[in-house]
């Protein structure tokens, strides 16, 4: 049972320990091997391109991986390349617990401009805050004062209306009986005649 699992976690002579490391080396594997079709009996410059191409695509996080770049080395040096156009492999892990006391790699160079970004994003995020709460209070403002109704002085637009036909209404009531009062009174006058 623990052979089974052993065999499981191994992808050409590493042992992983997750088996999402399993599966990002044989990603690698698989990825080499295309690599190698594409490469196969071509001129040393197509060969060097390759080779950086996946340096700056981060193609290889694994022992796999980095040992096919290795492997790019040496062909290239036996090919005839000069060594200082071959680029080192970067590797982005640090193995010494005491990193702090020796250079620091360049994942940890990276996140410092990032909080830079983020202090830069802070404050465009602030100043965007600011202006979108000044364009707030600019909109309740204009609906406060505007003569439309509108959610927040419905009430007291309908009242004012309610009450400007009641006053409406009232005149026009006041106008009819006036009127009946003169029609009754000349009615009286030429009903004795």
């Amino acid at each position: 049972m623990e052979k089974e699992t052993e065999q499981k976690m191994t992808v050409n002579g590493f042992q992983f320990g997750a088996s999402e490391d399993v599966e990002i080396a044989q990603q690698e594997l698989s990825a080499i091997h295309y690599i190698e079709k594409k490469i196969e009996n071509r001129n040393s410059e197509t060969v060097l391109a390759v080779y950086h191409a996946t340096l700056e695509k981060r193609l290889f996080r694994t022992p796999i991986g980095y040992t096919y770049l290795r492997e790019l080395q040496k062909r290239l040096i036996k090919q005839g390349v000069p060594k200082e156009q071959i680029r080192p492999i970067p590797l982005y892990q640090v193995y010494n617990n005491d990193y702090k006391k020796e250079v620091k790699p360049v994942r940890m160079i990276k996140r410092k401009v990032r909080k830079d970004n983020t202090k830069q994003q802070l404050r465009n995020s602030l100043l965007l805050n600011v202006v979108l709460i000044i364009l707030i209070i600019a909109l309740f403002a204009i609906t406060l004062t505007a003569d439309n109704p509108n959610i927040l002085n419905y009430r007291t637009a309908i009242l004012n209306e309610y009450s400007s036909w009641e006053e409406e209404l009232e005149e026009r009531e006041q106008a009819v009986r006036e009127k009946e009062r003169e029609y009754n009174g000349e009615s009286e006058d030429s009903g004795s005649r």
